[in-house]
């Protein structure tokens, strides 16, 4: 130490060590010090109570109060004081740093926000002098036309000049692309009007993408994951943004990519490290859907020009239209309406080509989200999951209409029996006139998929083929019982894809545990299409060839029915009721992309 102050290098080093800026040197120079002397010892227990407000009897947090140091004190009995003394310094300092890390934490967020502020400012700005420009442009081609039409030639001159001047500008000059994320994978997927190469581990720019059939993934530098699922149109702009033109994705962020955002021409989503899920409908209408973690979304209101933003938090959905009007509800997320990762198996519905009816009755979006053996009871609209051998019983049916609301595609189900006059198939109040008189019993659900899997006396077999799988789905719909699906809400989940036709094969169930004479088993097959029969097969039996349907649709049909009824009354009734297990195998809705 420093002969004319002997605590003089002793106290810098204290000081240094307490800062955090102590060298690797300096700390093993203390060390040696405080080994070697015990008055070097005693002196920096005594700094670190004087530091800490722990000397003159001092209480901490924890209730330590060390004693008063002496001139002369054992060196042993200072160490062990010391000892506690560092302990509680290393509390204090973990404390410290806890708080200090999160001021920091709010901090970086609250700038992330500021920054996803001006970048939306920024944002809109751009398309406003873009449509501006494309307005001039416009006016500037209209006005040498009337120009000309007029034969004013000089008028006309002066404007083929301006224009030609105006495009034989020498354009800038653009920098060397930069790489913002690779396509890592895809799953029957189709590209059209793509800017930027689709194969699998392609490097992508920043440019435009239109995926028209199946999924894909992309991965971006940051580390963020976009699972895309057709129809869908889009633009990279960085490697830590997208634009989502219009269609569904589902973004993963991981922790180190957060402050990810995402565009869509009405607004803006900020990630703050987390999963969720973004729709653009044919519209302009924007939902955002949070799976995990919390998200911020922005909006500019196109009437008084102002922002508005909210948080949502995991289990939320928020809604902005197309005007910039973000909506003061907060909705409940439905993940059930994402494709959150590309599925290892094609399943039967495929974006851009067919959808999955059974799948929308598990409560999917058509394309292998849904519960197998999700049910609906045809009595009172009621969702179950699985068998329920409690159900092994016939018991007459109400003769109302039930609309089905926790299911957004399911207009609403209903007990078929037209011996009193039509009944109600849908909530317009579309009518079946001719539905045919039956017992009015109903015994089991609406299931999606194979009903009775849990019974070995039941199978959905048609022609031999087992239905009620992922890649071979199917309804199955014992008499009397009906459903309605709702084909508007379907269309507008569909980014533009135009509903062409539904297609399944109907008929009674090839296995079953048979009592008494086949001919008791009998049913009949309908599909209706705003209460209009489109098509129908009377006295199916047992092990009959199954009928195969096609319904052609247009853009006016509002709501599809399909329903079976017992087929008229047998000699005994109640294996009638009983075993009339009706199915239509592989149901699903032809989808063409030509409007997207």
């Amino acid at each position: 130490m420093d002969k004319q102050n002997p605590t003089a290098k002793l106290s810098e080093l204290i000081v240094e060590s307490l800062d955090g800026i102590i060298s690797a040197d300096s700390f093993s120079q203390l060390e040696t010090m405080l080994a070697d002397n015990p008055s070097a010892l005693q002196y920096y227990a005594e700094f670190m109570m004087v530091n800490s407000g722990l000397r003159g009897g001092d209480i901490s947090e924890d209730g330590f109060m060390p004693e008063p140091l002496g001139e002369e004190r054992d060196p042993l009995s200072t160490i062990d004081l010391l000892r506690e003394i560092i302990e509680q310094g290393e509390k204090a300092r973990v404390k410290h740093a806890a708080e200090e890390a999160q001021r920091v934490s709010e901090a970086m967020r609250e700038a992330a926000e500021q920054a996803a502020e001006a970048a939306f400012r920024k944002f809109q700005e751009q398309e406003q002098r873009l449509n501006q420009k494309l307005e001039s442009r416009r006016y500037s081609y209209s006005l040498f036309g009337r120009t000309f039409g007029l034969g004013a030639l000089a008028a006309s001159l002066i404007i083929i000049v301006v224009l030609a001047l105006y495009f034989s500008r020498e354009p800038n000059i653009p920098a060397a692309p930069q790489v913002v994320a690779t396509l890592t994978e895809t799953l029957n997927a189709k590209w059209d009007d793509s800017t930027l190469p689709t194969n699998i581990g392609s490097e992508l720019f920043a440019g435009e993408m239109r995926l028209i059939k199946g999924y894909a993934q992309i991965t971006f530098i940051d580390g963020a994951e976009i699972v895309l699922q057709a129809p869908v149109r889009f633009k990279l702009e960085t490697a830590e943004q997208i634009f989502l033109q219009s269609g569904r994705l589902t973004a993963k962020v991981p922790s180190g990519a957060e402050g990810f955002k995402l565009n869509t021409p009405n607004a803006m989503m900020i990630d703050l490290g987390t999963e969720f899920g973004v729709i653009v409908s044919e519209v302009g209408q924007s939902e955002l859907h949070v799976f995990n973690g919390e998200v911020k979304l922005f909006s500019e209101k196109k009437t008084d020009g102002n922002i508005y933003k909210k948080i949502f938090q995991t289990g939320q959905a928020g809604l902005v239209d197309k005007n910039g009007q973000l909506s003061k509800k907060t909705y409940k997320a439905t993940p059930r309406s994402f494709i959150r990762n590309i599925p290892k198996k094609m399943p039967y519905g495929r974006p851009g080509e067919r959808l999955d009816l059974s799948d929308i009755m598990g409560g999917g979006n058509g394309f292998g989200t849904g519960d197998s053996n999700q049910s609906i009871n045809p009595n009172n609209g009621q969702i179950r999951l699985g068998f329920y051998n409690r159900d092994h019983k016939a018991v007459p049916g109400s003769s109302d209409y039930i609309p089905v609301a926790d299911l957004d595609f399911i207009d609403g189900v209903f007990i078929p029996d037209g011996g009193d006059g039509p009944i109600v198939v849908s909530s317009n109040g579309h009518t079946f006139h001719d539905c045919p008189d039956t017992n009015g019993k109903y015994c089991w659900d609406i299931f999606n998929g194979d009903a009775t899997s849990l019974d070995d006396l039941y199978r959905t077999l048609l022609d031999g083929r087992k239905y009620g799988t992922f890649t071979h789905p199917a309804i199955t719909i014992h008499s009397n019982a009906g459903i309605t699906f709702d084909l508007d809400k379907i269309r507008a989940s569909l980014g533009g894809n135009r509903l062409v036709a539904f297609t399944t094969l109907c008929g009674l169930s090839d296995r079953l545990f048979v009592y008494g004479h086949r001919d008791f088993y009998k049913a009949d097959f309908w599909v209706l299409v705003d209460g209009q029969i489109r098509f129908k097969t009377t006295g199916s039996r047992w092990q009959m060839q199954a009928s195969s349907v096609r319904v052609n649709l247009n853009e006016h049909d509002k709501f599809l029915t399909l329903a079976v009824t017992d087929g008229g009354k047998s000699p005994n009734e109640r294996r009638n009721a009983l075993y009339d297990w009706g199915l239509f195998a592989e149901p699903a809705l032809i989808l063409s992309p030509e409007n997207f």
